[in-house]
């Protein structure tokens, strides 16, 4: 656990989620708790993977969220993860 105040979305990150997708998703985690972690690169200190549970748990006033931190060799790998993770997200929305 990581507390939220200390997370830094990755200003590169493409995906955005409405008002709307980041209210729903808060009521998700208030009535079935985390079920995936936020991921933190090591590299970069910034959120890789979990911007809107990020966004949720800030709205919901969390004080810690479950964070995985990962190793990534380099920015490209990094990048490739958060591309990934957009492009996963997007055909879901």
């Amino acid at each position: 656990m990581v507390a939220t105040a200390t997370l830094k979305p990755n200003p590169k990150n493409p995906n955005a989620h409405s008002e709307y997708q980041i209210a729903l998703l808060a009521r998700i985690i208030e009535s079935q708790g985390w079920r995936q972690p936020i991921t933190v690169s090591k590299r970069s200190g910034l959120v890789v993977r979990g911007h809107a549970r990020l966004q949720a748990a800030r709205l919901l006033k969390c004080k810690t969220v479950p964070v995985d931190l990962q190793e990534y060799k380099s920015a490209g790998q990094e990048m490739a993860d958060l591309v990934a993770e957009d492009r996963k997200s997007t055909r879901l929305n």
